[in-house]
């Protein structure tokens, strides 16, 4: 739910490929121990944001639906695979733990112009910053050892999906799985 009555806190997203989601989730499950961070993501909540849209009025879905599906319906599916991994915020004690996606990045990036370009033309405000995709693990790191200091020499599992799909999600704060999606919009196969 949103900050308001009718309206959905929403972004747009790929989910990445159950079997890749299921290892990766498996893999960082045997991290929770060692590694303290104050949530980590629900299997089912893996995925890559293409963009953030915040609070939308529940009015304003449809418009956002079909731009969507206009852009879907003209894009190929492509091949994507988990990466490196990576964090955001101080080193000591990260805000964001993440993996790093590989493969057919150009698509991943074609795509996250276009629906930054449509979601400017229904009126949404889109950050400005450089698109950095991945993949959260874990969010806030409380550990009292500094992050940093950590071992870090791991294998993550390589394992590669086909995205098929783009997916219109809200944020359901409070839940698990967090994110549910709205609309699924199949891409073009190969």
């Amino acid at each position: 739910m949103g900050t308001q009555a009718g309206q959905e806190r929403m972004f747009v997203a790929l989910r990445i490929g159950q079997e890749a989601a299921e290892s990766l989730s498996d893999w960082s499950a045997s991290l929770h121990e060692k590694y303290n961070f104050r949530k980590w993501t629900h299997a089912q909540d893996l995925h890559i944001t293409i963009q953030f849209l915040g609070d939308v009025w529940v009015e304003e879905i449809p418009p956002l639906q079909q731009a969507i599906a206009q852009i879907a319906a003209q894009t190929q599916s492509f091949s994507l695979q988990i990466g490196s991994l990576d964090t955001f915020g101080l080193i000591e004690a990260p805000r964001v733990w993440w993996v790093h996606p590989e493969g057919d990045l150009q698509s991943l990036h074609i795509l996250q112009q276009q629906i930054g370009q449509a979601c400017t033309e229904l009126g949404y405000v889109i950050d400005d910053r450089p698109y950095r995709p991945h993949i959260t693990i874990a969010r806030k790191y409380k550990g009292e050892i500094p992050f940093s200091e950590l071992d870090h020499t791991f294998q993550l599992p390589p394992i590669g999906w086909q995205v098929t799909e783009i997916v219109l999600c809200k944020i359901r704060i409070g839940h698990q799985p967090s994110y549910e999606n709205i609309t699924t919009f199949p891409l073009v196969k190969e």
